[in-house]
C-alpha cells in the first residue's frame, strides 16, 4: 500500500514545482520598468505633455550639464516647462550603450538625436551622449540624476 500511495503522490511532489511561472530575475524586472517609464518620459517630449514628463522626475532630481551650474528640482521643473513652451520635439531617438541596476538605483548610459522645432524659425537638429541614474521610489522608477552632452554637428563646407 505504501508503494502504491508513493508511486501516487511522487509525480505530483515533481509536477507542481514546474507548473509554477519561472521566477524573473530582478534586474530584468527592473530594466523592463526602467525602459517604460523612460519611453513614457520620451513620448511627453514628442507630444509636448508637460505634466507627464514632470511626473517621471524624482522630487530631488538634479540636471547636471557642462559649463553650468547644477540644476536643482526647482530649476528641474522651470527647465522642462519652458522648454515645452518653446519647442516641439517632432523626433527623439534613443540608443542605449550601457545600463546597470545596484539596488534601488539604475543607470542608463547612450546616446541621442533630436530634432527641437521652435515655435519661430528654424528646427534644430541636436545629437549627443546622455546619462541617466533612474531611482526606485513610490509609484516607480523616476529620473533622480540627468547628464547631457551635446555632440557639435560638423561645419559644412569643411
Amino acid at each position: 500500500m505504501l508503494a502504491v500511495r508513493l508511486c501516487l503522490v511522487a509525480p505530483l511532489v515533481l509536477l507542481v514545482p514546474a507548473c509554477r511561472p519561472a521566477a524573473v530575475d530582478p534586474s530584468i524586472a527592473d530594466r523592463e520598468a526602467v525602459d517604460a517609464a523612460l519611453e513614457q518620459y520620451r513620448q511627453a517630449w514628442l507630444h509636448g505633455d508637460t505634466a507627464m514628463a514632470l511626473q517621471q522626475l524624482s522630487g530631488d532630481v538634479e540636471f547636471l550639464f557642462p559649463g553650468t551650474p547644477d540644476l536643482d528640482a526647482a530649476a528641474v521643473h522651470a527647465l522642462v516647462i519652458d522648454e515645452m513652451a518653446k519647442y516641439r520635439i517632432p523626433s527623439l531617438t534613443l540608443k542605449r550603450a550601457d545600463f546597470f541596476g545596484a539596488g534601488d538605483h539604475a543607470v542608463d548610459v547612450g546616446t541621442y538625436e533630436e530634432i527641437q522645432a521652435p515655435k519661430t524659425g528654424a528646427p534644430i537638429h541636436g545629437t549627443g551622449r546622455y546619462m541617466t541614474v533612474w531611482r526606485r521610489e513610490p509609484g516607480g522608477w523616476h529620473i533622480w540624476r540627468f547628464m547631457i552632452n551635446e555632440i557639435p554637428q560638423p561645419r559644412s563646407g569643411k
